[in-house]
């Protein structure tokens, strides 16, 4: 998979669910470039700047020396 997709829907959670995610926070479905759809989040993404259709690239957070957790960040002008 080529890492690159759309910003297909999102939520704002206010209230945290489960640690280590603190409020508010955006769960994001992102649509790959090749058809899937990824339910992932957007960190350091300003909610403000967040935009259905703007362009998004995979990013890793390692959550140990095994587990790698994908995320997304805006691709270049990805952001509004």
């Amino acid at each position: 998979m080529s890492g690159r997709g759309t910003l297909y829907s999102y939520t704002v959670v206010h209230t945290p669910i489960v640690p280590p995610f603190e409020g508010p926070y955006a769960v994001a479905l992102v649509e790959l470039e090749e058809g899937p759809r990824l339910i992932t989040e957007l960190p350091g993404v300003p909610l403000d700047q967040i935009r259905i259709g703007m362009k998004l690239e995979v990013a890793f957070v390692d959550l140990n020396e095994t587990v790698a957790l994908p995320v997304f960040r805006p691709a270049e002008g990805g952001c509004a």
